[in-house]
C-alpha cells in the first residue's frame, strides 16, 4: 500500500503538467503566405519567363510578362506585392519595379501569365520589349521601396500616357538620378529606338522633351513630397 501511494505520488505532478497542457490556449498557426517569392521557394510555383511587351508603349504601365506555373494539386491565388523588382540580363534595361498589388488564380497544374504595374527605376536606361528577358527579386531597402510601398496604398493614374502618369514616371526616375531633367535630350534618341525599333531621330524633338519635363517636374515632386521622399540624402 505504501508503496503504491509513493508511485502515485511521484507521477502526479506529470499528470496535472499533461492535463495543464491540454487546456493551455494553443499558439494559432500563422497563415501561409501567397506572396510570390515565398510561393517560389518551397516549391509550389514556378517562374516558367518574365519577358518585356512594349506595353501603351509608355514609360509606365503592364510592360512586364510574368509567365508562372502552379506545381500544387490545388488552385493557388498569388499574390504580386509592391516592391519586387524585375532586373533584365542586360546591363543598359532598366529594372521594372512593381507600385500596385495583384493578385492572379492559377489552376493546379496550370500556367498563367501575370502583367503587374511597374515603373522604370534606372534613370533613362532602355525599356521592355520582348526579346528582353528578366528575373525577379524584391528590393530590401531604400528610397525606391519606400516610394513603391507608398505608392501601392494610392489610386494610380489610368495606365495611358496623360502627363500624371509621365510625371509618376519621372518622380521614380528622380530617385535614382536627380539630374535626369539636364540628362533627357542626350538619351531620348536611344529611348525612341527602342520603344519604336526605327532609327528615330528629330532635332527639334530633343527641346520639346526637356520643356515637358520640366514642366512635369512639379507634379512629379509632389509624387514624392506626397510620400516623403526627399532627394539629395
Amino acid at each position: 500500500m505504501v508503496i503504491s501511494m509513493l508511485l502515485m505520488a511521484c507521477s502526479l505532478p506529470a499528470a496535472i503538467s499533461s492535463l495543464l497542457d491540454s487546456i493551455k490556449p494553443q499558439p494559432t498557426p500563422l497563415p501561409e503566405s501567397n506572396s510570390l517569392l515565398d510561393l517560389v521557394a518551397n516549391g509550389k510555383v514556378s517562374v516558367v519567363s518574365i519577358r518585356g511587351n512594349i506595353g501603351l508603349g509608355s514609360f509606365t504601365g503592364r510592360t512586364i510578362d510574368l509567365e508562372l506555373y502552379n506545381n500544387t494539386e490545388n488552385a493557388l491565388e498569388i499574390e504580386i506585392p509592391c516592391g519586387l523588382v524585375f532586373i533584365s540580363a542586360e546591363e543598359d534595361t532598366s529594372g521594372m519595379m512593381v507600385v500596385q498589388p495583384s493578385l492572379i488564380n492559377i489552376a493546379k497544374g496550370k500556367t498563367d501569365i501575370i502583367k503587374p504595374f511597374v515603373l522604370s527605376i534606372d534613370a533613362l536606361k532602355a525599356l521592355p520589349a520582348p526579346e528582353k528577358t528578366y528575373r525577379v527579386e524584391k528590393l530590401e531597402a531604400g528610397k525606391q521601396l519606400l516610394f513603391a510601398e507608398c505608392l501601392c496604398n494610392k489610386d494610380l493614374p489610368a495606365e495611358t500616357e496623360t502627363q500624371e502618369l509621365i510625371s509618376l514616371q519621372l518622380a521614380a526616375w528622380m530617385i535614382d538620378s536627380e539630374g535626369v531633367f539636364t540628362t533627357l535630350p542626350d538619351t531620348l534618341d536611344n529611348l525612341l529606338k527602342d520603344l519604336t525599333g526605327l532609327p528615330i531621330s528629330i532635332p527639334w524633338l530633343d527641346e520639346t522633351m526637356q520643356d515637358l519635363a520640366g514642366s512635369l517636374a512639379p507634379n512629379a515632386q509632389t509624387w514624392l513630397d506626397g510620400c516623403g521622399i526627399e532627394l539629395g540624402e
